[in-house]
């Protein structure tokens, strides 16, 4: 039985093409909204448009993100386009499962699913649209970063110069040592020879010739440490002078290979104050949110009535074909079930005739067997009283 019209269709309306295309957004179905007054078509119009911008503002983010990702316009644009038309979709489909329940409480059980993907969904699209807004901070910061780097291995690289350099000062002081000792050696030779000081004896005595050849052995060991000195000069000036190239190529090689990509620049956002990320992150999750809430927050409309008024037909309409089907299986069941018992009594019908034949024949043989009996012990009667008289 086929469920009734629920009343005649109206004409339908002359839309603009923008309202056609804000409702096709909605995934409302037209049909219905031709039985529904102009307020329901404003009504989904609204929610499309909310729907269509917030794919726009997807495709746009992750066009953005994929940039900094690709560094390709061409990639970007591709897959920018592919990611704002999933999250459209996704959006169009949260929407479209929403249905006015009876109850205030299951309508908020059936969104919450819904909504936590959509916070999802506007998280995910508000980070490459916080990198955008707060490029030049994240780019500071990478700079910052950078130059952070560069002083460490500056100051790695001195460390290492310094440590050159305190060894040319402790051999300087070594020397400047020898040849105070040489020069103390030297002038008590001196005055000693000259009969100034000393002995007072002048000229050239034993104790002359001792401090003579004491001086000797400083200025010895003065000349040794002097070669020693220049040794260690020449070395460390080329230390130093490989470790000042070896710095120049490291900071070069680490100035072109400083990371400035995704992931760096997620990192440089969470370092800035978390209040303006979070600012864009709740407006979008509103923005996301707000068909949902839309539908939630409005009252059952005719749209809402009219399509559960059809569902209930149809659903109406299918559990009488699944009657009918049912009665239809029940009545070929019956009808085998029927045939089925006539066979088994026309069966037992003719075994019942069949053991009556069997138990007749059984009878006539054991009727003959009597008679065969009879006839042998009369022939025995007769041969015994023959017997008897001819005895």
């Amino acid at each position: 039985m086929s469920a009734k019209p629920v009343d005649a269709t109206p004409p339908p309306r002359a839309l603009g093409r923008v309202m056609t295309f804000f409702i096709f957004c909605s995934a409302a179905n037209k049909e219905i909204l031709q039985r529904c007054p102009l307020s329901e078509y404003h009504k989904y119009a609204s929610i499309g448009a909310t729907i269509f911008f917030t794919g726009i503002l997807a495709g746009l983010s992750g066009g953005y993100a994929l940039y900094t990702v690709f560094d390709s316009v061409a990639v970007a644009v591709t897959l920018g386009i592919f990611w704002g038309i999933l999250i459209f979709n996704l959006d169009r489909f949260i929407v479209s499962t929403i249905k006015k329940g009876s109850t205030r409480y299951s309508q908020v059980l059936q969104i919450i699913p819904r909504t936590l993907l959509a916070v999802f969904l506007a998280i995910v699209i508000s980070k490459p649209l916080e990198l955008r807004i707060f490029k030049e901070e994240i780019d500071e910061a990478l700079h910052l970063a950078c130059l952070a780097r560069l002083e460490t291995v500056n100051n790695d690289y001195n460390a290492k110069i310094e440590h050159w350099r305190q060894q040319q000062q402790q051999m300087k002081e070594k020397a400047e040592q020898r040849y105070a000792v040489r020069e103390k050696y030297y002038e008590e030779y001196r005055c000693e020879c000259d009969g100034s000081c000393g002995t007072g004896a002048r000229g050239i005595g034993s104790e002359c010739l001792r401090k003579e050849k004491k001086y000797n052995n400083a200025n010895k060991e003065y000349q040794e440490v002097i070669t020693e000195q220049q040794a260690m000069t020449a070395q460390a000036a080329q230390a130093i002078g490989a470790l000042n190239q070896e710095r120049k190529t490291h900071e070069a090689s680490l100035r072109n290979t400083f990371a400035t990509g995704l992931l760096a620049q997620l990192e440089a956002l969470h370092q800035l104050p978390q209040g303006p990320s979070l600012a864009i992150i709740f407006l979008l999750i509103f923005i996301e949110v707000s068909p949902i809430l839309a539908k939630l927050l409005s009252p059952a409309g005719p749209y809402d009535h009219v399509l559960k008024t059809l569902e209930y037909d149809y659903e109406i309409e299918e559990l009488s074909s699944i009657n009918i089907r049912n009665q239809k299986l029940n009545n070929q069941l019956t009808l085998l079930a029927s045939v089925e018992q006539q066979q088994v009594e026309q069966q037992l019908k003719h075994n019942r005739e069949t053991i009556n034949l069997i138990e007749k024949a059984h009878q006539e043989l054991v009727r003959e067997q009597l008679s065969l009996w009879v006839e042998q012990e009369k022939i025995k009667l007769r041969e015994n009283a023959f017997s008897q008289q001819e005895a």
